[in-house]
């Protein structure tokens, strides 16, 4: 933990989106393209989160999932301290990052319903329709694949790359960011925590998918916040982050079985012979679905008790 009197806002949150674009520019480019980049940006971390090194995966999907788990970080970081930028530099940032987040996340929803269909598939007795069935997925991973290859051949692409590669330094801070990092950084997260309670609200009256899903957002910027947070305030701020990934981690299971089932009741609908072989596939998400829903409320409980702790 750094100290308090050692550290002003600006220089943890530029030092922190530092770490997110280098991870970003590793998995997003080739090593040619990133290693250029990263010569040119500051490289050594002076508040380095914990289990956010930067460094390249080994497989595509592997190298998308964790571009677009960078871009998520920086706009959680620019939309949760938003009190704290030059809203000329960071609106027009969120937009672009909003933007090549849809791209990546495309590709990568596609691969994680590839994954969880595949759970499933051995319930499927007909070889020739499992075949079928996964390269109809296939098919739709192609597609988004090549989506994203064009639009990384983009001038829009090519200039985003160069706004994230240059973050640390361009970024546009207000003057209140030049304050203490403790009280600033705190004062900055009571929307991210009103949002985790607005959300937890509409589940517990009514758990839908779409609303759980909606706490599972609220959660992951909670996370990334706290993470930051947890920089200079220590092990409170790190407790909520680690109780919001727990619960945000359960409800993911949630929406990826929910997205699975929209997914083979539109297969069906698309090919109405396959409803009988699909039978015991979909009880299988359906009851997959149930079980992770299970224990949410006590889940969200243990944040509560996590973020009282940190405010007293």
């Amino acid at each position: 933990m750094v100290e308090e009197s050692n550290a002003s806002a600006d220089l943890v949150i530029a030092d922190v989106l530092n770490q997110f674009a280098r991870n970003f520019l590793l998995n997003d480019l080739t090593n040619e393209q990133s290693g250029k980049l990263l010569e040119a940006s500051r490289g050594e971390s002076v508040f380095p989160l914990p289990r956010r090194e930067a460094r390249r995966r080994e497989t595509v999907i592997g190298q998308v999932h964790q571009a677009r788990v960078s871009v998520r970080r920086l706009r959680s970081v620019l939309r949760t301290y938003s009190g704290l930028f030059d809203s000329d530099w960071s609106v027009p940032m969120l937009v672009e990052l909003s933007w090549y987040a849809g791209v990546l996340g495309e590709i990568r929803d596609l691969d994680v319903l590839r994954s969880g269909i595949e759970k499933s598939l051995g319930l499927v007795e007909d070889e020739p329709l499992r075949s079928r069935i996964v390269q109809r997925l296939d098919g739709r991973i192609e597609d988004a694949q090549e989506r994203g290859a064009l639009e990384r051949t983009t001038k829009r692409h090519a200039l985003l790359v160069d706004e994230i590669s240059t973050i640390s330094s361009s970024v546009a801070f207000d003057s209140k960011a030049k304050g203490p990092a403790l009280e600033v950084l705190s004062s900055q997260l009571k929307r991210a925590w009103r949002d985790v309670r607005k959300a937890a609200e509409e589940a517990r009256a009514d758990s839908s998918n779409e609303n759980l899903h909606q706490v599972r957002i609220a959660l992951k910027r909670l996370q990334c916040a706290c993470e930051v947070l947890g920089l200079v305030a220590g092990k409170p701020a790190v407790k909520v982050a680690r109780a919001a990934e727990t619960t945000q981690t359960k409800l993911g299971v949630v929406h990826d079985e929910a997205v699975a089932s929209s997914w083979l009741k539109s297969l069906i609908v698309a090919e109405p012979d396959w409803k009988d072989p699909l039978r015991e596939i979909r009880a299988f998400h359906k009851k997959a679905r149930r079980a992770a829903k299970r224990g949410w409320r006590e889940s969200i409980e243990k944040v509560e008790t996590s973020w009282d702790d940190l405010r007293s």
